[in-house]
């Protein structure tokens, strides 16, 4: 391997991570900031929830998109544009002068959920095969690290200053990241990327039934979950799912290809994956609240905001140790081993949360 190649790989890695870690940053703008919002922009709480509902409406429907795009010939490029929306989106929600324009910003920047995608792709195509396993591994945790790292940075900006200096924090590393993935990510388009139609049908549908199960889901508890509206959206939510469904397994190149779920690895990894996805941004956003909500409420802590972002730093030490952990025993104990031991650490986690979260 010729020296300039093997240097460009090594840098690669670093690369990938700080793109990741950039969107984990944007990501923590989220739940702990609803507070400040609602008094900034003078709109209810109920309303200010918005700009966590937006974001995930987005965000649910930009990443199978993104993750499929990113098995196509144009990896770099999709990781820059993303990253100047999100930019775009962040510069937008410091400065806007109402909250149906912060609300735009928050939209624009739910393709952060859809960078790490991008990210496992093009290290699973130039890094070395030995190295891209353990390079997975990190760029999946990096989500829960950096998000630990970056809501006590939010709430020390929003705590000593302003909510908006918070994004236009998050703007500048946005801005970093940008020059890192120009500087070092192997320019495109990549030859021996699969050249397939895109599913428009398949992506339609999966956005609308994604958008309309996220919207009855965060909207339910103000609706009324017996009312018309969220039952109306959750059941037009199914129809639009198992319609996508059956579309997605008549295609040769669907958005998602459920094909593969007949493995029973692959359906137990995909499900294991979505169920402790849930618990940690079950876990986050309950934390959060939490944190902030006064003591009178019988269950809140009643941190300031300057605080409250201190509460998810034990879950980004966390991670990061897990991390270097599970790597070791792996090499000793069998992966359908610890599985049910880590699944079983995150419920002990839980069940501790719930008989203890009146004590910081």
């Amino acid at each position: 391997m010729p020296r300039t190649t093997a240097t460009a790989r090594s840098n690669l890695m670093p690369a990938l991570v700080y793109a990741a870690l950039s969107t984990a940053i944007v990501s923590s703008l989220g739940m702990l900031l609803v507070p400040s919002i609602a008094v900034g922009f003078q709109v209810p709480v109920s309303t200010a929830q918005w700009m966590l509902t937006i974001n995930l409406l987005v965000g649910a429907i930009a990443t199978p998109v993104m993750g499929r795009l990113s098995d196509g010939p144009h990896k770099k490029r999709l990781l820059v544009f993303s990253l100047v929306i999100i930019l775009i989106g962040s510069v937008l929600a410091a400065m806007a002068p109402n909250f149906t324009i912060f609300l735009i910003g928050r939209a624009l920047q739910g393709l952060t959920y859809g960078i790490v995608p991008v990210t496992i792709a093009l290290a699973r195509r130039y890094l070395e095969p030995i190295k891209v396993q353990s390079s997975i591994s990190s760029l999946s945790v990096t989500v829960s690290t950096g998000i630990g790292i970056g809501y006590p940075l939010t709430g020390i900006i929003a705590g000593l200053v302003d909510f908006r200096f918070a994004f236009w924090f998050a703007a500048l590393f946005v801005v970093s990241a940008i020059c890192v993935v120009i500087k070092v990510v192997p320019q495109g388009p990549d030859e021996m990327a699969e050249k397939a139609p895109f599913d428009f049908a398949g992506t339609g549908l999966l956005g609308l039934g994604l958008g309309a199960l996220l919207l009855g889901v965060s909207e339910g508890p103000n609706w009324g979950w017996g009312s018309l509206a969220t039952i109306g959206t959750i059941v037009a939510a199914a129809i639009l799912l198992v319609t996508w469904a059956k579309t997605a397994l008549r295609m040769a190149h669907p958005l998602i290809n459920l094909r593969v779920l007949r493995n029973g690895d692959v359906l137990l990894a995909n499900l294991t994956a979505i169920g402790l996805g849930a618990a940690l941004y079950i876990g986050l956003s309950i934390s959060s609240l939490i944190a902030q909500t006064p003591a009178s409420t019988g269950y809140g802590i009643a941190l300031p905001v300057f605080w409250a972002g201190f509460v998810m730093f034990p879950l980004s030490v966390g991670s990061f140790t897990a991390n270097r952990i599970v790597r070791r025993l792996a090499t000793r104990i069998s992966l359908t081993a610890l599985l049910p031991i880590g699944a079983g650490v995150v419920a002990a986690s839980g069940t501790m949360l719930w008989f203890a979260h009146t004590q910081l």
